[in-house]
């Protein structure tokens, strides 16, 4: 097996296919929420928190204005898996805990290399998300 970024994988699809501009309309929309956290930067933000509420959210809500319906997946490898394995070469990062007043860490990328971090980032996340949308629909 090879090894490669996805940016290498992009090489040999160009000619395979044609590029278009215009997007067809749609009415969902399902987000990846590990790639959100990569993508997403904690900015000014000093707590998980402030992150939730200034940086994630903000952000989901803009996916919300161009659908009617959206869906967030968070995503979990098994002990043992080739992304597993292929993580743990790279290299650990520091355990911290995903609590609302808890300082966020200064490396993010560094943070979410470890698997107990995201999945309690993740849970975390998702529960301020389903308080913000329940509340405003009271």
């Amino acid at each position: 097996m090879h090894l490669c970024s996805k940016n290498e994988l992009l090489v040999c699809f160009e000619g395979v296919a044609e590029a278009k501009s215009d997007a067809p309309a749609f009415t969902s929309v399902v987000l990846d929420g590990a790639v959100i956290l990569q993508m997403l930067k904690p900015g000014t933000a000093k707590t998980f928190e402030e992150y939730a509420h200034q940086v994630f959210i903000p952000y989901v809500e803009g996916q919300l204005r161009r659908a009617s319906r959206l869906d967030l997946i968070w995503d979990s490898h098994k002990d043992g898996s080739l992304k597993t394995v292929t993580r743990e070469k790279r290299g650990k990062g520091v355990r911290r805990r995903a609590l609302s007043t808890a300082a966020l860490p200064g490396n993010w990328h560094s943070f979410l290399h470890v698997n107990a971090n995201k999945v309690e980032v993740f849970s975390f996340l998702s529960n301020v998300l389903v308080q913000t949308f329940h509340d405003d629909s009271k």
